[in-house]
C-alpha cells in the first residue's frame, strides 16, 4: 500500500525535509531522496536506458538550478521514480503551511498513524514546480511522456467495470469493438510495465489499431456533444432531457471514456516507443516534444467534457432523492437486476476525477445569513438541501424568506439565469424570495418542493427600487426592476418578534445592491437649472 493509494495523510510541521515530491501532474510526481518509504509503489520512467538517463540527468540539473527542491534536502535530490498521488492524497498536500523563509510546503507524512517522514511537496501549479520543468529543456517531453505513462493506471479501471451494463445493452452494436479495442492496448500497457519499457514488439501488438480507435472516439465524442448541446437550454429543459435521456447519457458518457482512455494510452505507447529507440533523431525529439504538448491537452479536454454532462446529472439524480424520496432505479436493459442511477453516476464522477486528478466534492452546504421562515417540520433544512443542488454550485445564498406573490406578469427574456425566466400568474402563492450575490429569485414552494425548480430569477443588476411598506397586519415589499415592479408580502408571524429585524435586514440587502446604469439615466439641463420663475418664462419667451 502507498501513497498513490491514499493511506498516506500529511500534518504541518516545521523540520528539514527527508524527501521531496515534485508534481508534474495533477496526480503524479517524481520522489526525491535517498530511499522511497516503505510500502510506496515508486514505477521507474519506463523508456528504456537511454531516456531513462536524460530524464534523472536533467532533473539533477534543473533542481540544482532552480535551487528548489535541494533547500532542507541536504543535498539528496536522486530522482527514484514516479508515484501516483490518490485526489486525496493531493487534497492533503495542498493543505499544508507554507514556510515564508523557503516559500515551499513542509509536512510530516503518516502511514497508518505512525510517522514515515518529512516531506516537501511542489505542486505543478507552484512556481517551485514551474521553475524545474523550464530548466530541463528537451528532456521534459521525454519526462511527460512518462508521468503519462505512469498516471495510466489499470487499477483505476477496476473501479468502473461495474457501471458498464448500460453501455453494454445501449450501444451492443460498438461494445464487442470497443472492449476488444480497450483490453489490446491495456494488455500493451501490461507488457511495458512488466519489462520497464515500450520496446517495438510491445507497440506492434497495438500498431494496426489507430484507425478502429480514431472511428469509435469520434462516434462516442459526437453522442456526447449532442447531449451537451441538448442541455444548453433553460431548467424545465434540461430537467427533462435528463430525466428522458439518463440511461443514453450514461451509455455515451461511458462509450467516450473507454474510448479516450484506449486512444490515449495508444497514442503514449507511440510516443514511449520513440523515446526508448536508441537511434532516435532530431526530428524524433521534435516529434516526443509535440506529442507531449497535444496528447495530454486533448484529454482533458475530453475528460472536462464528460465531467460536465455527468455533473449536471448528478445535480437532477440528488434533486430526484431530495424531491421525491425515494432513489432513482436504473434499469439494467440485460437483466431483471437494476442499480441506482446515484451509485452509477457517483461511480463515473469518480472514475473520471482521478483520471483528471480531482477529489469529488458535493456543494458546499447554504447558511443563508438572513432568515425568514417558519422552520415547520424541519422544512427549513429540506429547502436548503434542494437548493444546494439547484444554485451553482459555488453561490452562496445571502437570505432566503418566505413570501406571498400577489400576482406577477411575465418574466423579461434573458433574466432568468436558474429557470430560463418562466412565464406565469400567481395569485397569493406561498412563495420562497432567495437573494445570491448575483439574484434574486421567487419562487413557488410547491414548486421548488416538488421537483426543485425555480421559476424566476432576476439579476441583481436589473435592480431599481426597494420599499417596505409595514401595515397593522403584514408587511409588503415592493421590488423595482428594470422592467416591472414586483410586490411581496410577509404574513403576520413575520413581522413579529425578532423576524421584523430579519425583514428590515431583507430590504436593506436588496437596497444595498439598487442602481441606475448611466445609460438608463436622463437629464435635462436647461430645465433642472431653473430656480424662479422669471427664469422660466425668459425661456419660453426665446423660445
Amino acid at each position: 500500500m502507498g501513497v498513490n493509494e491514499g493511506e498516506a495523510s500529511l500534518e504541518t510541521q516545521g523540520a528539514e525535509a527527508e524527501l521531496a515530491l515534485l508534481e508534474v501532474e495533477p496526480g503524479v510526481a517524481v520522489l526525491f531522496g535517498k530511499a522511497a518509504p516503505e510500502g510506496w509503489d515508486v514505477e521507474p520512467f519506463g523508456l528504456g536506458d537511454r531516456s531513462d538517463r536524460e530524464i534523472v540527468d536533467a532533473l539533477s540539473n534543473a533542481v540544482g538550478a532552480a535551487n528548489v527542491v535541494a533547500q532542507g534536502l541536504g543535498g539528496l535530490v536522486s530522482a527514484q521514480g514516479l508515484v501516483r498521488l490518490s485526489p486525496e492524497t493531493i487534497r492533503d498536500l495542498k493543505t499544508m503551511q507554507t514556510m515564508v523563509e523557503g516559500n515551499y510546503n513542509l509536512g510530516v507524512l503518516k502511514q497508518g498513524g505512525k510517522f514515515a517522514a518529512h516531506i516537501r511537496w511542489a505542486p505543478a501549479s507552484g512556481a517551485q514546480a514551474a521553475s524545474v520543468l523550464e530548466n530541463l529543456g528537451p528532456s521534459f517531453a521525454l519526462l511527460a511522456i512518462s508521468v503519462q505513462l505512469t498516471a495510466i493506471s489499470n487499477k483505476v479501471d477496476e473501479n468502473i467495470e461495474l457501471t458498464r451494463d448500460v453501455l453494454k445493452a445501449l450501444r451492443e452494436d460498438h461494445w464487442n469493438t470497443l472492449e476488444g479495442l480497450h483490453e489490446t492496448v491495456a494488455g500493451a500497457i501490461d507488457e511495458a510495465r512488466e519489462v520497464g519499457t515500450v520496446t517495438a514488439r510491445i507497440f506492434g501488438r497495438v500498431k494496426h489499431l489507430e484507425d478502429s480507435l480514431r472511428k469509435e472516439r469520434k462516434t462516442f465524442t459526437a453522442h456526447l456533444d449532442k447531449h451537451l448541446k441538448e442541455l444548453e437550454t433553460d431548467y424545465a429543459g434540461r430537467r427533462d432531457y435528463l430525466r428522458d435521456n439518463a440511461e443514453d447519457i450514461i451509455a455515451d458518457s461511458q462509450g467516450v471514456i473507454m474510448a479516450e482512455n484506449a486512444y490515449y494510452r495508444y497514442l503514449m505507447l507511440r510516443a514511449a516507443e520513440i523515446a526508448a529507440d536508441e537511434d532516435r533523431t532530431a526530428g524524433d525529439d521534435e516529434l516526443l516534444r509535440y506529442l507531449a504538448r497535444k496528447v495530454p491537452a486533448e484529454r482533458r479536454d475530453s475528460m472536462d467534457r464528460v465531467a460536465r454532462i455527468l455533473e449536471k446529472l448528478d445535480v437532477y439524480c440528488h434533486l430526484a432523492d431530495l424531491v421525491s424520496g425515494r432513489r432513482w432505479r436504473l434499469r439494467d436493459l440485460r437483466s431483471r437486476r437494476s442499480s441506482s442511477v446515484n451509485q452509477t453516476v457517483s461511480a463515473m464522477i469518480e472514475y473520471v476525477n482521478r483520471l483528471r486528478g480531482a477529489a469529488y466534492e458535493e456543494p458546499t452546504v447554504l447558511r443563508p445569513s438572513i432568515k425568514v421562515v417558519k422552520d415547520k417540520d424541519d422544512a427549513l433544512s429540506r429547502v436548503l438541501d434542494i437548493l444546494t443542488w439547484v444554485l451553482p454550485r459555488e453561490e452562496p445564498l445571502l437570505a432566503l424568506a418566505e413570501v406571498s406573490q400577489g400576482g406577477f406578469g411575465r418574466a423579461i427574456p434573458g433574466s432568468d439565469a436558474v429557470s430560463g425566466g418562466a412565464p406565469g400568474r400567481l395569485m397569493g402563492a406561498a412563495s420562497y424570495l432567495g437573494i445570491t450575490p448575483t439574484r434574486l429569485f421567487l419562487t413557488p414552494q410547491s414548486a421548488l418542493t416538488g421537483d426543485g425548480s425555480v421559476q424566476r430569477s432576476i439579476p441583481l443588476s436589473e435592480l431599481r427600487y426597494v420599499r417596505l411598506r409595514t401595515g397593522k397586519k403584514g408587511a409588503n415589499l415592493d421590488i423595482i426592476t428594470k422592467g416591472e415592479n414586483i410586490t411581496v408580502s410577509f404574513e403576520d408571524w413575520a413581522v413579529e418578534a425578532t423576524h421584523g429585524e430579519e425583514i428590515r435586514r431583507v430590504t436593506d440587502l436588496l437596497m444595498s445592491f439598487v442602481n441606475l446604469p448611466e445609460e438608463e439615466r436622463c437629464s435635462m439641463p436647461e430645465l433642472q437649472q431653473i430656480e424662479t420663475r422669471s427664469q422660466l418664462l425668459e425661456i419660453e419667451t426665446i423660445e
